[in-house]
């Protein structure tokens, strides 16, 4: 007799399908915001290590009166800064590569430059003209864009954006 009332365990053909529907729409929703999280971070790491690369180079002219020359065409790091003024210099999150540095003729102004999340060189040493040197972030959802620095490659900082990030002094 208890046979006879007894439920069948397990799930039905359709109750497996309604949740499997439903974890798909919230995946859908939930990798592209995941995917502009990270961008977003990125930015935020990049501007976060010029800031530590614009006080050490504040710090070195401190002590020299005049900015680092720039380094060579390699890639090396920023002469004069390690170790004494930072103990290492970070690399770009959208290169990999060392934020590249640029200054003008009488190292009297300084500039350094992020490739920004679409991961090209925008600003060029060429760009870099010291024209109309800013002080402080330059793209990004809070810094100076437009024709500073003799470029108009400053990324707004939102994924997929072009142009660079970048930071100029003093």
């Amino acid at each position: 007799m208890k046979k006879l009332f007894r439920k069948k365990e397990g799930f039905t053909l359709i109750e497996l399908l309604i949740v499997v529907a439903i974890i798909g729409i919230i995946a859908g929703i939930a990798i592209p915001n995941f995917l502009g999280a990270r961008s977003k971070a990125r930015v935020t790491r990049a501007f976060a290590d010029m800031r530590a690369i614009a006080d050490a180079l504040e710090m070195y002219y401190v002590d020299n009166t005049t900015y680092p020359a720039e380094p060579d065409p390699q890639g090396d790091p920023i002469p004069g800064l390690s170790p004494t003024y930072m103990t290492s210099q970070p690399n770009d999150p959208f290169s990999g590569a060392v934020y590249r540095y640029y200054t003008n003729a009488t190292t009297t102004a300084w500039l350094v430059v992020s490739n920004g999340p679409d991961g090209s060189a925008d600003v060029t040493p060429e760009a870099a003209d010291f024209a109309n040197e800013v002080s402080g972030q330059l793209g990004g959802p809070n810094g100076a864009t437009g024709t500073h620095y003799g470029s108009d490659a400053w990324s707004d900082g939102t994924p997929g954006s072009t142009g660079d990030l970048g930071r100029g002094g003093p």
